[in-house]
């Protein structure tokens, strides 16, 4: 048993300790994007761009797996706070390309220097062989969303 104060049921929950390493290891990104008013959600379009370029709304929505009715949304602030761009599609002009600008090139550094330390923070309690097994263990399982049902 540990020394928190919470039913047995819960520490021996896989679900709630993972959801609790999670919020822990996103606190500092958390705290960054609620002082700019964003939320992680936004934080997923950034890194999406920074990763992948610059690209189509629809294919933004499959990389950053975000409904694309709510992308829109999520797309008019970042556009707002001048952290990304749409331009138009040289080849199909009714296309709009999405990019990030060079304000968003230095927020998505800040935000993801954030994750990192926060991550770093919960999970300096394992070395690093331990902590790739947990995240393959942790990537084995996300891979698995959507095919129960298959």
């Amino acid at each position: 048993m540990s020394d928190f104060l919470i039913p047995q049921f819960q520490w021996n929950s896989l679900s709630y300790l993972t959801s609790r390493a999670g919020r822990i290891g996103t606190r500092e990104l958390t705290e960054l994007m609620e002082s700019e008013s964003l939320t992680r959600n936004h934080f997923m379009v950034v890194c999406a761009l920074a990763e992948f370029g610059p690209m189509a709304q629809h294919e933004l929505a499959k990389r950053s797996q975000l409904n694309r009715g709510h992308l829109v949304a999520y797309l008019d602030e970042l556009a707002d706070r001048q952290i990304l761009e749409r331009s138009v599609d040289r080849l199909d002009r009714r296309r709009k390309i999405i990019s990030l600008t060079e304000a968003g090139k230095e927020f998505t550094a800040r935000a993801t220097a954030a994750a990192e330390r926060s991550e770093a923070e919960v999970f300096g309690a394992l070395d690093a062989q331990q902590q790739q097994a947990l995240r393959s263990l942790l990537q084995l399982v996300a891979t698995q969303e959507g095919r129960a049902g298959a």
